[in-house]
């Protein structure tokens, strides 16, 4: 019972730290952004940060930048810049690839240290060099849902301004003025950039730099062709408007007929764990003679590798494209 205890109260630390070492490092990033996005940007709005304390947290920054610069190609460096970018992650890949080497390192040690194994170290290692990426590609695909769901609106009001007898750069405007981030932080964005003396077309195809989202890249590559050809700007917004709100619900139907499948995945999935868990607290001798064990290592590693190629099926099964 205690070696449970001590095993859940080092995963709490270790957790608690990863997530304080990113609150007191980066919000000052996030502090900048939003006083450049206040000075920049007055009429928008927009969310306004706290200033934060200079000094032991920059040579920690420098510190992971220097650590992760000498891992990556720089080919590998800009592939990660562009997924913190979309992720609206304010570190430099470097950064993040020092950070992860940290983690993995902190995970192998403690697993080693709880186990005593040197498997289950680099198995612990394997996972936090993992985890990290994970959570950089959730945030990305979380932000480009909500532009997803907020694309609809931004066109039907684009459309009624332009309508009115504003133009393009006037109708966004008012996206930025009436919608919430990240709809809005985009477009204000495009605006600053076209006001500096950027042409719109290279803000917009910045924009498409910054979010991955096939429905936006649908309305800026329409945007560009209707530059360059001329036409209807307002009837062209409206169909692709109609078009995003048709994937959208057809997107719901899907997820609304693979709900059952998806949820026998997840309990499939938890049902390993949860049992271990239990036999755990119930029988401590019994399960962890597993992990004392090299056949019982080896039986753990081999469950998990089948855990996960099970969970990649299943999830290619219910991913349906629209």
């Amino acid at each position: 019972m205690l070696d449970t205890i001590l095993i859940i109260g080092a995963s709490l630390s270790v957790f608690l730290i990863v997530v304080g070492l990113y609150q007191v490092f980066f919000n000052r990033r996030l502090a900048v952004v939003s006083r450049l996005d206040k000075v920049t940007a007055e009429d928008v709005g927009l969310a306004r940060g706290k200033s934060g304390k200079a000094g032991l947290r920059e040579d920690l920054l420098w510190v992971l930048g220097k650590l992760g610069r000498i891992v990556p190609r720089r080919a590998r460096l800009e592939e990660i810049q562009g997924n913190l970018i979309k992720a609206q992650i304010f570190m430099r890949a470097e950064e993040f690839v020092g950070l992860t080497l940290v983690i993995g390192v902190a995970l192998y040690l403690l697993f080693y240290l709880l186990s005593n194994s040197v498997l289950i170290g680099i198995a612990g290692g394997m996972i936090g060099l993992f985890v990290p990426g994970v959570l950089v590609n959730n945030k990305k695909k979380k932000r480009s849902l909500a532009m997803t769901e907020q694309l609809p609106e931004a066109l039907n009001t684009i459309s009624n301004g332009l309508r009115a007898g504003f133009s393009f750069p006037q109708a966004v405007s008012i996206v930025v003025r009436e919608m919430e981030p990240p709809m809005a932080t985009e477009f204000s964005r495009v605006l600053r950039e076209n006001r500096i003396g950027k042409p719109m077309d290279d803000a917009l195809n910045d924009l498409l730099k910054r979010v991955e989202n096939d429905d936006l890249e649908l309305l800026i590559t329409a945007l560009l062709i209707q530059r360059q050809v001329g036409g209807n700007l307002a009837e062209v917004l409206d169909g692709i408007s109609h078009t995003i709100r048709e994937r959208v619900r057809i997107k719901g139907e899907i997820r609304t007929l693979t709900a059952e499948a998806r949820l026998s995945g997840i309990v499939l999935s938890l049902l390993p764990i949860a049992v271990a868990g239990i036999l755990a607290l119930l029988n401590p001798g019994y399960i962890f003679s597993l992990i004392k064990e090299p056949i019982g290592i080896l039986m753990i590693v081999a469950a998990v590798i089948l855990q996960i190629i099970g969970i990649l099926i299943m999830r290619k099964i219910v991913d349906i494209d629209v």
